[in-house]
């Protein structure tokens, strides 16, 4: 039985990726909640004065994920809360660099990956490599979008954001995101950047950054 192109693969993989973008939008339940419970919290507190040097205590609880082990839940956000939604993007010589307006943000977008847990929601696995974000590109002349980097490297999330291009840099995201309903059809218009993070100043070479970047931080 002959193999798949690699092009079909991709196609498949796109067509799984618009299929669950239209489900993206509901949030995981139960033990997801029971995480962030206030018995958790309290828990978590106490344990803290075993760790004193988590800078992530305060704002979430460890928790455990299947085939990931010891991942970090964040507590206190909306149950539509996504990674790499609430801050904004500047150039910089080593790319698009993502600046969160959460007090963990510093930590947790620029080292290790996001990953949707359907039982726990967005948790964040810690790793030891800086990059300015851990996001796969897409985009076209008119738009670009992005989505968090699963910890295989996966570009095919299902939480895909796209804004206009020309308001990528230095503007707050969830005031000029595109609405959900029109990601499906923007995933099928645009095409994937060949930057990868880290060290996403190779995006010159054919990716979305580069000479494109520049531009697009002068506007």
């Amino acid at each position: 039985m002959p193999h798949p192109s690699r092009s079909a693969q991709r196609t498949a993989r796109l067509a799984s990726a618009i299929l669950i973008a239209l489900l993206a939008s509901c949030p995981a339940e139960g033990a997801a909640a029971d995480a962030c419970s206030s018995k958790t919290l309290r828990a978590n507190a106490a344990r803290r004065k075993d760790y004193p040097g988590d800078p992530l205590a305060s704002s979430g609880v460890w928790v455990e994920v299947v085939r990931y082990g010891s991942a970090w839940k964040p507590c206190g956000v909306a149950a539509d809360w996504r990674p790499y939604f609430h801050g904004s993007w500047t150039w910089t010589e080593r790319g698009w660099f993502w600046v969160s307006q959460e007090p963990w943000g510093w930590l947790t977008y620029h080292y290790g990956r996001w990953l949707y847990d359907v039982a726990q929601g967005w948790v964040w696995l810690p790793g030891k490599i800086w990059a300015p974000a851990w996001v796969a590109w897409r985009w076209n002349d008119e738009f670009v979008g992005w989505a968090p980097l699963e910890p295989r490297g996966s570009g095919y999330s299902a939480f895909w954001t796209f804004v206009p291009a020309e308001r990528l840099a230095g503007e707050q995201v969830e005031a000029v995101a595109i609405p959900g309903p029109r990601v499906p059809a923007l995933l099928l218009k645009t095409r994937p950047s060949r930057a990868a993070a880290p060290g996403a100043e190779r995006s010159s070479r054919g990716g979305w950054g580069g000479d494109a970047g520049s531009r697009l931080s002068r506007r």
